[in-house]
């Protein structure tokens, strides 16, 4: 039997292609398959001597304007890239539509050398004139693929191994494809994954050269937002669709995407809103719900103007005067103490010193760290969290440090990169530091010392870069001289400590309860909170912090849904405990009546006479004709009688 590298010979006195179905078949491909058929087509033959002759179709100094803004996109990524793929004799290219490559970053060595000729910027490779190889056969297929060794329609690339992804535009269609090559086999499957996450950042960053639109960063999941794997669509100053990444057009298969939508046509919400919305930028994302009923973790950023000769936002350093502006009616710095503290934590930050944040659980702590890695030079990179608290202890070595395969039972196939290498050229987010074990916080301060780490079951060096943010509700330095925690990292992470208030020590509390409550309420359900659930609210000592305050508003906004007004009987009853008897006894209604003239009580009284008219005596179709609950409006007639 043949071995998947070894071509498959040919039967005596047969074409070399009679063997197609036998191909299919050890190699398990549909899709290479298909490509050598196409190839068969296009009058190929697999001894052709044309893999290191393709033609050069567009002249080097020409490649710029060619490429355009995929090159623009794809150049810092795919340095970025290169650098973290082992071994080094990866040769990555940047193909477009067209077949044409636009750009190739490879070692000068022996194994890469050939290669290397191979990928000349402005040479073309297109499955009619080279048959199937991993950036042809991708860009035909529009899929992921590995081509390797035999798999090549030429006999020459035997000795090579191609994977390449497509690259999706502005309109969620194809414009090129990325691809890694290297002589001899693959490594793991770990450099297909990283070469498909760079196509996805290739593709973000073609949505951030846009000018003047508003982007919304959209997923099911929330710790995708911010990723390259987020989905991402671009809206004009009036609210239409400008473009969908590829995530964002699977995320709207139906009903579909289609340039000039409105956004009220996709989003329960008014354009307006979002564009209120936008000042939260990417450290604030909120819940957003689709017109057929999908619930969405989003957040809004604006691509700059370049008409206004405004550059592309890229990660450069940020001066004090040219640090973005605080937002101040986002949920977490309405207050003046946390004001106050992102501010110096901003200047400590933008110096590379390590952050420490107290605060007891549900503050803020990861919305503030996020505040600063998002007004930061590091803000084009990624923000990687992680709660040390959450993880099993055998299991936390490996996703902070990663690891190579086989390094235990259950390791990834391939191996895995860990949250710090993951963080490079971003920043690394450790909450409840605190509880991490004790045997692996020396591991930590060797690496946070050396920024450099080896992967589990390994023994190679890998260079990291980031910033650091440590969050935790201990006391770190009383834990320290109880031996609970090395005083030697407490020192190290503790840069610049600040503190977050309480929910209840805060000056913004009620501005942030409204704030909270119109995250919840949608234009076809508006809702209000009546003066003693307010009250309630104010007073109520909130051990769980704004995590809690929020729950609460979320079942008081569902519980009275009908009844368009929040009162005291739809919060939870921990929240009602300090309220006084002669208050939870004063019925809604007679609180509303005691606010309200004479006048508009009649009127009142003349509107639900006549809605149960028109609807024939029947009260629960009255009640909805009103806008009001079936039992509002039986407390309102009960009203009425006692007049």
């Amino acid at each position: 039997m043949n071995k998947p590298d070894d071509p498959i010979p040919a039967k005596e006195g047969t074409n070399v292609l009679a063997s197609l179905e036998d191909r299919r078949q050890a190699f398990g491909s549909q899709l290479i398959a298909r490509s050598w058929a196409r190839s068969q087509q296009y009058g190929i033959s697999p001894r052709d001597r044309v893999l290191f002759d393709a033609p050069v179709v567009v002249r080097p100094k020409d490649i710029q304007d060619h490429g355009g803004l995929l090159l623009r996109a794809a150049s810092p990524e795919m340095e970025q890239l290169h650098g973290a793929l082992a071994p080094k004799d990866w040769v990555l290219a940047c193909i477009d539509m067209e077949g044409v490559v636009l750009s190739s970053i490879g070692k000068c060595n022996s194994a890469s050398q050939e290669l290397n000729q191979v990928f000349r910027p402005g040479a073309q490779f297109l499955e009619t004139l080279v048959g199937t190889t991993g950036p042809s056969c991708a860009l035909e297929e529009r899929e992921t693929v590995i081509v390797a060794g035999a798999d090549h329609y030429l006999e020459e690339a035997h000795a090579f191994t191609c994977m390449a992804t497509p690259i999706f535009g502005l309109d969620g269609g194809i414009v090129g494809v990325l691809d890694a090559s290297r002589k001899g086999p693959a490594t793991s499957l770990y450099c297909l994954e990283s070469l498909v996450i760079a196509a996805r950042a290739i593709e973000r960053r073609m949505f951030m050269e846009l000018g003047n639109v508003l982007l919304v960063h959209l997923h099911f999941r929330l710790d995708i937002l911010g990723t390259p794997m987020e989905g991402l669509l671009a809206f004009d100053g009036t609210g239409r669709l400008q473009g969908a990444n590829r995530i964002a057009t699977q995320i709207f298969s139906s009903p579909g995407l289609k340039p000039g939508m409105e956004f009220s046509e996709l989003f329960d919400m008014p354009f307006t809103h979002a564009v209120c919305y936008r000042r939260y930028d990417l450290s604030v994302p909120f819940r957003i719900q689709t017109q057929w009923g999908s619930q969405l973790h989003a957040c809004l950023t604006t691509a700059p103007d370049k008409k206004a000769g405004q550059q592309p936002a890229q990660p450069r350093p940020f001066t004090t005067a040219e640090r973005r502006p605080l937002a101040p009616q986002g949920p977490c710095i309405e207050d003046q103490a946390v004001n106050s503290a992102l501010e110096r934590a901003r200047k400590a930050f933008a110096r590379d010193i390590p952050v420490l944040i107290n605060g007891e659980t549900g503050t803020g702590k990861e919305v503030f760290a996020r505040l600063l890695h998002e007004g930061s030079a590091r803000s084009g990179g990624p923000f990687v969290a992680i709660n040390c608290s959450s993880i099993p202890a055998s299991l936390i070595e490996s996703e902070l440090f990663g690891h190579v395969e086989g390094a235990f039972t259950g390791s990834r196939k391939g191996g895995a990169a860990g949250k710090i290498e993951q963080a490079h050229q971003g920043t690394l987010f450790l909450d409840e530091i605190g509880d991490m074990p004790l045997e692996l916080q020396g591991r930590l301060l060797r690496v946070l010392q050396e920024r450099s780490l080896s992967r589990l079951g390994s023994t190679a060096v890998i260079k990291v870069d980031c910033a650091l943010v440590c969050a935790t509700h201990r006391d770190l330095l009383q834990l320290s001289q109880e031996q609970g925690f090395r005083e030697d990292l407490y020192y190290r992470i503790n840069g610049l400590r600040v503190t977050l208030p309480a929910l209840r020590e805060r000056s913004d509390l009620e501005r942030l309860i409204q704030r909270l409550l119109q995250s919840e309420t949608t234009a076809h359900a508006p809702l209000t909170l009546e003066p003693a659930a307010l009250q309630a609210l104010l007073a109520y000592r909130w051990p769980g912090n704004i995590r809690q305050l929020h729950q609460t508003l979320r079942l008081a906004a569902a519980l009275a849904e009908d009844d368009g007004r929040i009162g005291l009987q739809h919060l939870p009853d921990e929240v009602l405990q300090g309220v006084p008897a002669r208050v939870m006894a004063e019925p809604a209604v007679e609180r509303d009546q005691a606010e309200v003239g004479g006048t508009l009580q009649a009127s009142e009284q003349r509107a639900i006479r006549a809605a149960i008219e028109a609807c024939q005596g029947n009260l629960s179709a009255a009640a909805r004709s009103l806008g009001i609950g079936r039992a509002t409006l039986y407390r309102k007639l009960k009203a009425m009688e006692k007049e």
